[in-house]
């Protein structure tokens, strides 16, 4: 047994094959692995292959079940923050064990992969986003197996991925969102998040995680370098390398902020020492991060008692650049205040709000014309 050529495979044709020396139910048990590109690879891994059997630390994917790897996998993945990781663990524990958990790695194949996006449509109801994080979930894991040739090939690969048909998000109307700003005003402790994400088109874990400190009320902007996260942790940076960014702020806003910190300075004189100086604009009553969750309950208690058509809280960051494309801003100022890390993204996912710029492109030209000719006459 050794290195050995398979003269039928075009790709990656080396492999190796040999005996451990254990006998299992009479027969000698013997280790192969296929699909490396020259023989100097395939000696190495041979190599290592054997050295791992020696000292008890080789991984046969021919016996260990998915859910265990995955499981590992996910505990030593890297380059990853905590959340990311908390979701992982979730849609593993939740839906990935339950539908694959049990079927060893080397074993999973095409149909396996379908009948788990089965499982989570019919049988967990998840929805479209829910169903193609946790695919992917499977699908990352499995790219990770074949290039560290686990596994011949990813069965992900060879199905139809699940999608995630666009839907446009609701949208308030000037009128109505002012109109609701200012009758809300002073109802609510998390009034100001309502203010800044309408105002901002700030994330809402932006907005949870905006400290005083972050405010120039001299220049009127403010800028992101930390957020909030679902379990109240402050987390510093943003979501990616753009969303560090500084917003312009109206002169409305400034004097929102200030009436605001009124309020945050009288509690921390009463409080005194027991008042946590975590410097944030958004937090509770003893200087606390606050949770989405309280703002959600904020929000949703007066959605209903002002009969106001039902958005999401996170739905007032895509009306705040309904009103700047209303407002004619340039589509990059609107990027750049968003945070997103391109142009295309901000016309992909915003496109639809701006039906009427090719039409009034072609106006301008006409009004253009009009102009010069009257200056020639």
């Amino acid at each position: 047994m050794g290195v050995y050529k398979d003269k039928n495979v075009k790709k990656n044709p080396w492999y190796y094959s040999f005996y451990t020396g254990t006998i299992t139910n009479g027969k000698r048990d013997r280790e192969k692995q296929r699909g490396f590109k020259t023989k100097k690879e395939a000696e190495a891994a041979e190599v290592e292959h054997k050295s791992r059997l020696k000292n008890g630390t080789y991984f046969n994917p021919q016996k260990t079940p998915f859910g265990e790897f995955i499981s590992e996998w996910c505990k030593n993945k890297r380059k990853i923050s905590e959340e990311t990781r908390e979701m992982y663990e979730n849609n593993i524990r939740l839906y990935i064990k339950p539908s694959l958990g049990d079927i060893p790695l080397s074993k999973l194949n095409a149909q396996h992969i379908e009948d788990f996006i089965t499982f989570m449509i019919e049988e967990k109801g998840l929805g479209e986003w829910s169903v193609k994080r946790t695919f992917s979930n499977v699908n990352t894991c499995l790219n990770d197996a074949v290039k560290k040739k686990l596994i011949e090939y990813n069965p992900c690969s060879v199905v139809d991925k699940p999608k995630v048909n666009k839907r446009i998000r609701p949208i308030w109307t000037p009128e109505f969102a002012f109109d609701f700003l200012e009758k809300t005003k002073g109802t609510s402790r998390y009034w100001i998040a309502t203010y800044l994400a309408i105002m901002t088109g700030m994330r809402p874990g932006e907005i949870l995680g905006l400290r005083w400190s972050d405010i120039d009320f001299k220049n009127n902007n403010l800028s992101i370098k930390q957020t909030v996260t679902k379990r109240r942790r402050i987390k510093e940076g943003a979501k990616t390398k753009s969303s560090v960014r500084s917003i312009a702020l109206s002169t409305e806003t400034i004097t929102a902020l200030k009436e605001h910190r009124s309020l945050i300075l009288q509690e921390r004189l009463s409080l005194g020492s027991e008042y946590q100086m975590n410097d944030l604009v958004v937090c509770t009553s003893f200087g606390g991060p606050s949770t989405m969750r309280s703002i959600q309950r904020m929000w949703e208690r007066q959605l209903k008692k002002y009969e106001a058509p039902h958005i999401a809280f996170y739905d007032l960051r895509h009306t705040h650049v309904a009103f700047l494309i209303q407002q004619k801003v340039h589509i990059k100022v609107i990027s750049e205040r968003l945070g997103h890390t391109s142009v295309s993204l901000t016309l992909d996912t915003y496109g639809h709000l701006m039906p009427n710029m090719q039409s009034d492109a072609a106006e301008s030209l006409d009004q253009l014309q009009r102009d010069i000719l009257t200056t020639i006459k």
